[in-house]
């Protein structure tokens, strides 16, 4: 069977994965014109659009980042992680809090984070550990947007 590549995309345009660190500077104006629960309008996407070189859109999720970018040949979207100070401010400022205006990253994606469509790692082995020891379920926030993980399809 063919190999057959996985092109996400999001509005037509193909999604590429960040290569480097992005520092945002979210000033007090971009926390008071954020809007709640829109990861397009909220104070880090204003940021980002404000201060990322050639950036017409961001979307800011709470596990993924997708900025908008255009040079002279083409229009795409970059995929980044949210770091976990975002995340908190995110979650917060969706449930009703304030942003706090600060220095925020936006990081490159893992090998295993990365998108490819295929297990990562070895098996599984399982029946080690502490017997009555059972793995917690991940927290999940709950009056928050996305994580910007499910909401974009890709091409079959």
């Amino acid at each position: 069977m063919p190999k057959v590549s996985r092109d996400y995309t999001i509005d037509g345009l193909p999604v590429r994965n960040l290569k480097h660190k992005i520092r945002l500077i979210i000033s007090d104006e971009d926390c008071k014109k954020g809007n709640k629960k829109a990861p397009a309008a909220c104070a880090a996407a204003l940021a980002a659009t404000r201060q990322v070189p050639n950036c017409s859109e961001a979307r800011i999720h709470v596990g993924r980042v997708f900025l908008k970018l255009k040079n002279k040949k083409q229009a795409y979207w970059l995929r980044g992680k949210t770091t976990a100070a975002l995340r908190t401010e995110i979650a917060t400022f969706d449930r009703g809090g304030t942003f706090e205006p600060g220095v925020y990253d936006i990081n490159p994606l893992t090998k295993s984070e990365s998108p490819t469509g295929k297990a990562r790692g070895g098996k599984p082995k399982l029946g080690h550990g502490r017997p009555g020891k059972h793995r917690r379920s991940p927290k999940i926030l709950h009056n928050v947007r996305g994580s910007g993980r499910k909401e974009y399809n890709h091409k079959a």
